[in-house]
């Protein structure tokens, strides 16, 4: 008998089953540092101050506990996916997430931040707006092709007008009018070709051997879910410009909300 069922999609089914595995992994993980630790604060605490191994306890200690922040972060980041909207500042988890970022970037990569003061918040569900900060700083990283360059993020406010023409969004597909905070990511990398520009949104196009070609493009899926737009510039040599703008809460009552594609 024949079912009007869809049929399921092994890749969205593999990346659930990482996910699953990863989440599992790191709880193991965060209770193992928790011991670490807790016997190594033990072990401080029986130290004269003057003992020469006090130093390298208290290294370890310090590694210990930046493991386990990012291990709270990735968990955090793993379970929210469900959660519902929430008013998120933008600079506030950006500054919460500031560990977990510089992971993504070599040692070689200097991250910097050009932070705006006093956004107001934009609704959203935490996960996704951490997707797409994730997938656009490893985009960027990634096109630092000798390991050595600049990542720049800026947050701003900005109004977008009716028949806006300052901006050339993506698809044509521009942000509902009215005040926005945006996401700027920069970096000096090897930059794009007007050829790559026309299909780096494309799902499973990449220019990188090991890329699978759907960070970007869940990059403009989310984007458009929160009627935003995204505007792209880039020059070969010369590094690539992402900008994301996302409505205000007030802007987004004005027109539903668009279905995810994944």
């Amino acid at each position: 008998m024949s079912s009007n069922l869809p049929s399921p999609n092994p890749y969205a089914q593999q990346l659930e089953t990482i996910g699953f595995l990863a989440t599992g992994i790191a709880h193991d993980f965060s209770n193992l540092l928790t011991s670490i630790v807790g016997q190594t604060s033990l072990a401080l605490a029986t130290l004269p101050q003057d003992n020469v191994a006090r130093s390298h306890i208290e290294k370890a200690m310090q590694a210990a506990e930046f493991a386990a922040e990012l291990t709270r972060q990735l968990l955090t980041y793993a379970n929210s996916e469900d959660a519902p909207d929430e008013l998120i500042d933008l600079n506030q988890l950006v500054n919460d997430n500031i560990s977990l970022l510089n992971t993504i970037l070599l040692k070689s990569v200097s991250l910097q931040l050009d932070l705006a003061n006093s956004l107001p918040p934009i609704e959203a569900r935490r996960a996704h707006i951490q997707q797409i900060v994730m997938n656009l700083l490893i985009n960027a990283a990634e096109s630092i092709e000798d390991g050595k360059g600049i990542v720049l993020l800026r947050t701003g406010l900005e109004t977008i007008c009716d028949n806006e023409k300052r901006y050339s969004f993506v698809n044509g597909r521009s942000p509902v009018p009215g005040p926005c905070i945006y996401l700027q990511i920069t970096d000096t990398g090897c930059g794009m070709t007007r050829q790559q520009l026309q299909k780096i949104f494309s799902p499973f196009y990449t220019t990188k051997p090991t890329g699978r070609g759907l960070g970007l493009s869940t990059v403009l899926d989310l984007v458009g879910f929160y009627q935003g737009g995204i505007t792209v510039e880039s020059q070969t040599d010369l590094g690539t410009t992402f900008c994301v703008f996302l409505p205000l809460p007030s802007q987004l009552g004005l027109m539903p909300k668009q279905t995810l594609l994944h």
